[in-house]
């Protein structure tokens, strides 16, 4: 009898995950992760990248004076390090064996674990992309045993059952407390996670702020702290720059006002952005939001193709300003109490190899496990968040 071992499923692997199909899986179903553009090369221990905030001054309606008040272009060099994430597959043995009487049922056996796996992980990556780099989930208001309800509705999304979760005093996860558990079920209108053990987490108190095993300033340094909502306070570095040298050069525009509508809004932040002399064309908005911009609007919605292997397509509607048009993309990923507005080419993902890899240092697609009867696949991106071009960005609260 042969064992089912890494050989066995070498041929899929070799079919269908090279390292440019593994991102493909990874950033299906998020458009602005399936959207943003990447690039390579990411290699060393840092990344400086610079941002211009203005040209020379030496003028004058007088020549003298335009000599002497002579001044150099001005502008930062950022320093971005680059941030890993890990996705995990095992397989069991036994389970593989059985499943290999059948070509058919082998080959979706382990694809569909696979698949599973990358979709979790880009997942987590494009959740990331929208956040600050600590990785917040969301933060605990009351608890009846082992069921947590949560501060707001939507955090519900951010957890996924089986996901193992820590909990800290400290919105940015510093200082945790001790012990984790597993996220057992979820309940979205209630707006509570049910985990395996809410004691296992010693001191597991009301307010307390909860996050993924592993995730606490370990994550990409995403939008939310590149293009904050509360702008940037003198000797707040980020990346080593002063940002209130400048501040929407160097951490973009922001509107806080949840007294209007979110297309107004969008509407304004692209008009602030024009006349510092920039442009955005992309606003993005969580899918509730987006579906009540809608019906005040009766916009026509786009189903808009983004390219790449996989047949898919997002949501969209375009909307029109003085600052010019806005193609408006409603994304899961993005914090359902945001708007945010961007030209695409002012961000990218840089990244070190594929965005989304096998991992086979050791020429080794899969590996025996140690411990148990199976196989263990292993996935890695090493990337970071950059915004070569800050002003053209924006961000704003709305009426909920």
């Amino acid at each position: 009898m042969t064992v089912a071992d890494s050989t066995n499923v070498a041929y899929i692997m070799k079919r269908r995950y090279s390292d440019a199909q593994s991102t493909e899986v990874a950033r299906r179903e998020h458009p602005t992760f399936y959207e943003i553009m990447e690039t390579g090369s990411f290699d060393g221990s840092d990344f400086a990248y610079a941002t211009t905030t203005g040209n020379p001054q030496g003028i004058s309606s007088l020549f003298p004076n335009a000599q002497t008040n002579s001044d150099t272009m001005k502008g930062e060099q950022f320093l971005a390090v680059p941030k890993t994430k890990y996705g995990v597959c095992q397989l069991d043995g036994v389970s593989m064996m059985k499943a290999r009487g059948n070509k058919g049922s082998f080959y979706d056996f382990v694809t569909r674990h696979i698949d599973g796996t990358l979709d979790e992980m880009g997942a987590n990556l494009a959740f990331d992309l929208f956040r600050n780099g600590v990785g917040l989930r969301g933060r605990r208001a009351s608890a009846a045993a082992n069921i947590i309800t949560l501060t707001n509705l939507r955090d519900v999304e951010n957890f996924r059952r089986g996901m193992t979760v820590i909990a800290s005093p400290n919105i940015d996860g510093s200082s945790p407390r001790a012990g984790n558990t597993k996220v057992l079920r979820l309940n979205r209108a209630a707006k509570q996670i049910t985990l395996v053990s809410a004691a296992a987490i010693t001191g597991f108190v009301d307010n307390d702020y909860l996050f993924r095993d592993g995730d606490p300033s370990n994550c990409i340094e995403g939008m939310g702290v590149a293009t904050p909502l509360v702008a940037p306070t003198l000797g707040q570095l980020f990346r080593n720059v002063e940002r209130t040298n400048d501040t929407e050069a160097l951490a973009g525009s922001r509107i806080d006002d949840v007294s209007r509508y979110p297309e107004e809004i969008l509407g304004d932040l692209a008009v602030e952005i024009s006349i510092i002399g920039k442009k955005v064309s992309r606003g993005v908005v969580y899918p509730t939001v987006f579906q009540s911009m809608v019906k005040r609007l009766g916009a026509k919605v786009q189903y808009t193709s983004p390219g790449g292997a996989a047949d898919i397509g997002f949501e969209s509607i375009m909307i029109h300003t003085a600052g010019g048009a806005l193609r408006i993309v409603s994304d899961p990923d993005q914090d359902p109490t945001l708007v945010r507005v961007w030209r695409p080419d002012a961000h990218q993902i840089k990244h070190i190899d594929e965005l989304v890899h096998v991992i086979k240092d050791d020429k080794n697609q899969s590996l025996r496990l140690g411990t148990a009867d199976g196989i263990e696949l292993r996935f890695r991106s090493v990337s970071n968040y950059l915004q070569p071009d800050q002003a053209s960005h924006g961000v704003g609260t709305f009426a909920p």
